[in-house]
């Protein structure tokens, strides 16, 4: 053991590690580890903290050899403190209730069973890059930014007290797939950004405020509380993957935020390519009754001139200009296939505000590429889109039997048996026909 210490004001405070051991124990008489005293040593691997009550700020940063570290009496943790401990396993806390920003943030091999509940105050970032798999939190009332970012083993978190969830505070926790909430009033931006495998399918009745690409992935159809008065641009996830929530009509106005140009220099611009396949769509719910009083087939990736008409479409009173999308979106689309085929069959499919002229296009449109169309939607194993063409008369002049092959090939069996089902009434009509000649 080799070591520097000095005692001011009553409390020993320990200075500077000089010494080799890969193992150290702190003299007993030791309360408080100064700032930096043992940053940087490639040798410790072992040190025991029983009696010391306050970490100072970055004391065993980069301590990259450091694998467990006893401090069951220590209240404060300061910023830093085990920052970069790379091959850190096991810490032994007793009644903690201060943890200060990026405390054990890049400590890869850290997994805590239990995060201490004696703990009141916790600085932003102070478990990130971790490999905590399981974290309760439920008394906490403010989640920091990024507390638990970047933790790729994490698979649980209960923030039921939570009010407020910070900036960043579950980016990038690949595996997190299960949240358990409170009422939560704001979650901030990018909070569950890159949580590829949290696919949220109710958000708390006190929501109010959802931030910038706040979350990666929606259950189809979810419900966005009445509540909620500021969406974020892309809060539901990345403009290239298509998704759907219900809105109700309070929000309509507030929603065209979600379209809100990106700031982006001219290089950048004009390498930048716009994914108009990319979609949002949105049901509109009336406030009291719930039902569906709209319903907007739109992109969330747009160039500067069709976002900025998107978003004029928007209107103070909370209703929306339909001939937008009949017009200029149409207009725009000529050659992205794919996207006007969906914005065509939605408007038939919800026409709210279509004049008849537009409904007669929109049918020949769909009748005049029933096929593509088709194959589409079995691809996508869409089987309402399928459903509506077949059942309104768009299905133009399709081969049944090269449809069902090619459903079969791609293992879209509910396809495969409503394909089927129309090829039987088919025949059967075949055979009346032949009976009445």
């Amino acid at each position: 053991m080799s070591g520097k210490a000095t005692t001011v004001m009553d409390q020993s405070v320990f200075c500077k590690y000089t010494g080799s051991d890969e193992c150290f124990v702190m003299p007993g008489d030791v309360t408080v580890i100064a700032e930096g005293a043992f940053a940087k040593n490639k040798i410790l691997k072992h040190i025991d903290l029983t009696n010391v009550s306050h970490i100072g700020a970055f004391a065993f940063q980069e301590c990259t050899n450091l694998e467990t570290v006893i401090m069951s009496n220590a209240a404060v943790i300061e910023k830093g403190a085990f920052e970069f401990c790379r091959s850190l396993r096991s810490v032994t806390f007793g009644a903690v209730t201060d943890i200060e920003e990026s405390a054990f943030s890049f400590c890869a091999m850290l997994s805590i069973p239990e995060i201490p509940r004696s703990l009141t105050n916790v600085g932003a970032g102070a478990f990130s890059h971790t490999a905590i798999q399981r974290a309760d939190l439920h008394w906490l009332e403010e989640i920091p930014p990024h507390l638990l970012s970047y933790c790729t083993s994490l698979a649980y978190a209960d923030i039921s007290g939570a009010e407020s969830i910070g900036e960043g505070s579950f980016e990038g926790c690949r595996t997190l797939s299960y949240i358990r909430f409170g009422d939560v009033a704001k979650i901030g931006s990018k909070a569950f950004h890159k949580c590829d495998s949290l696919e949220l399918a109710c958000l708390p009745e006190t929501l109010e405020e959802i931030g910038d690409d706040a979350f990666t992935c929606m259950r189809p159809g979810t419900v966005i509380p009445k509540n909620v008065r500021r969406v974020g641009k892309n809060c539901f996830g990345p403009a290239d993957r298509r998704k759907s929530v219900k809105i109700h009509k309070s929000l309509l106005y507030e929603f065209r935020n979600y379209f809100e140009e990106e700031k982006r220099g001219p290089e950048e611009d004009e390498e930048h390519f716009y994914l108009w396949e990319s979609s949002i769509d949105v049901s509109v719910l009336d406030d009291e009754t719930g039902v569906e009083t709209g319903f907007l087939p739109l992109f969330s990736d747009l160039y500067p001139a069709m976002r900025s008409a998107l978003t004029d479409a928007f209107k103070p009173d909370n209703t929306f200009d339909y001939s937008v999308l009949d017009t200029v979106f149409v207009a725009e689309m000529r050659w992205n296939m794919k996207g006007k085929d969906r914005l065509a069959i939605s408007r038939l499919m919800h026409p709210y505000e279509l004049a008849g002229p537009t409904r007669m296009y929109y049918r020949d449109y769909i009748r005049r590429h029933s096929k593509r169309i088709a194959r589409w939607a079995i691809w996508m194993g869409d089987i309402d889109n399928l459903v509506f063409l077949f059942e309104n008369d768009l299905a133009g002049d399709v081969n049944i039997t090269e449809l069902i092959d090619y459903s079969i090939s791609v293992s879209a069996s509910e396809c495969t048996a409503f394909l089927l089902e129309k090829q039987s009434e088919s025949m059967d009509c075949i055979d009346l026909m032949l009976d009445e000649l």
